[in-house]
């Protein structure tokens, strides 16, 4: 064989060596980063998935603190304020610091949803049509603070957003309760979306929007509003546009039995002792609005240099000689309200290593058969 055939074919051999070394190390580089590249990818997740796993157990352990407050406060008394420990903000933080969560990591806030306007309630029985002439004076009293009477201003017309409630409410498809000023199906049919006026009680606030005239901004602060609760005592609030689960609720259905077929209602009363100063203001008598911040006050007064609070808010009709109400609207407004409640939403921010959760839970606190009271949970969601 000729020597330099022999050099060249060992020659070749050598390079297809070096070219599939080459290639395995290639192979075996490029296999290397993309399992380190899912490592890292999995040691995230796991460490993600360990931070979101504690943020639950840490907003869950802050609901069983705040059903636990419920539960104490219903065996101590028969009545709900803002004076008790449930709804002091700084008395909850102090609950909750005591439990081992660092500052911060944890804050729970409880609401009382009878403090509310129940927006159920403008129908007096479900399934029904009769309109609650109380609850819809309570709204037209409410709208009116949001709403300018300056048409050139403000088009909107509170009667015409208070009649489209009532048809989306009540069972009848037609415009035989609220005329034309009204919105059933016809409306919402013809929009470049449609669907269906519901003809039912509403279970979430947020099916709200689909009725027409109400948007998220309903509840944007106007002259008049302002000019009323100048000096009102929650500041936040007057700072911030109002969200719709500030002022209002789908909670408190009432089971009865009309005849043979079984019905449901809403009470619509709301607790004076813990209802926010624009729902106060829309319950009293025309005329008297601006009242509401003094009866607001009046809840949360207390003595120079002293703990506790001034007043107390289990003396029928309190709010009463504040307003200057006649004996007349006392006994009007005294049938639209109540001084304790049984339904609470409550919110429960959990925070750790640059993330955070939101807990809701909403409940019903009640009694067993033994009399030993609970929170049934009516509703829960993560925000």
């Amino acid at each position: 064989m000729n020597h330099n055939c022999l050099g060249s074919i060992l020659g070749n051999d050598r390079g297809v060596a070096l070219l599939i070394t080459l290639s395995i190390i290639a192979i075996l580089l490029t296999v290397s980063l993309e399992l380190n590249r899912r490592v890292r990818i999995g040691i995230l997740a796991a460490e993600t998935g360990k931070t979101d796993y504690q943020l639950m157990e840490i907003a869950t352990s802050g609901l069983n603190v705040a059903m636990a407050l419920l539960v104490k406060d219903a065996e101590q008394n028969q009545i709900d304020t803002v004076q008790e420990e449930w709804s002091d903000p700084e008395a909850l933080d102090k609950i909750i610091a005591s439990l081992g969560f660092d500052a911060g990591n944890m804050t729970v806030k409880i609401t009382d949803e009878m403090g509310k306007i129940q927006v159920n309630a403008l129908i007096n029985e479900y399934p029904g049509h009769e309109v609650n002439p109380d609850q819809r004076q309570i709204w037209e009293n409410l709208l009116s603070f949001f709403i300018s009477s300056d048409k050139s201003e403000d088009q909107r017309d509170p009667q015409e957003i208070i009649n489209c409630l009532i048809d989306w409410l009540d069972d009848k498809d037609g415009e035989t309760i609220t005329g034309i000023s009204g919105a059933e199906s016809p409306y919402y049919n013809a929009l470049k979306i449609p669907y269906k006026c519901a003809n039912r009680q509403f279970f979430d606030l947020n099916e709200l929007l689909f009725v027409k005239g109400i948007s998220d901004t309903l509840l944007v602060t106007a002259d008049n509003f302002d000019t009323l609760f100048a000096d009102v005592e929650n500041q936040e609030n007057q700072n911030k546009e109002l969200q719709l689960k500030d002022i209002f609720t789908v909670f408190g259905a009432e089971k009865n039995t009309s005849g043979a077929e079984k019905k449901y209602r809403f009470s619509g009363k709301i607790n004076m002792n813990t209802a926010p100063v624009q729902v106060i203001a829309a319950l009293l008598p025309f005329g008297k609005q601006d009242l509401a911040e003094s009866i607001s006050d009046y809840r949360r007064m207390k003595p120079d240099g002293d703990s506790g609070f001034t007043n107390d808010l289990s003396i029928k009709d309190w709010y009463a000689g504040i307003a200057g109400l006649t004996k007349k609207e006392t006994a009007a407004l005294a049938k639209r309200i109540t001084y304790s409640s049984d339904l609470f939403s409550m919110e429960s921010h959990a925070r750790l290593n640059g993330r955070s959760l939101v807990l809701t839970r909403v409940v019903k606190r009640q009694q067993d058969k033994t009399g030993k009271w609970f929170c049934k949970t009516l509703r829960q969601q993560i925000e």
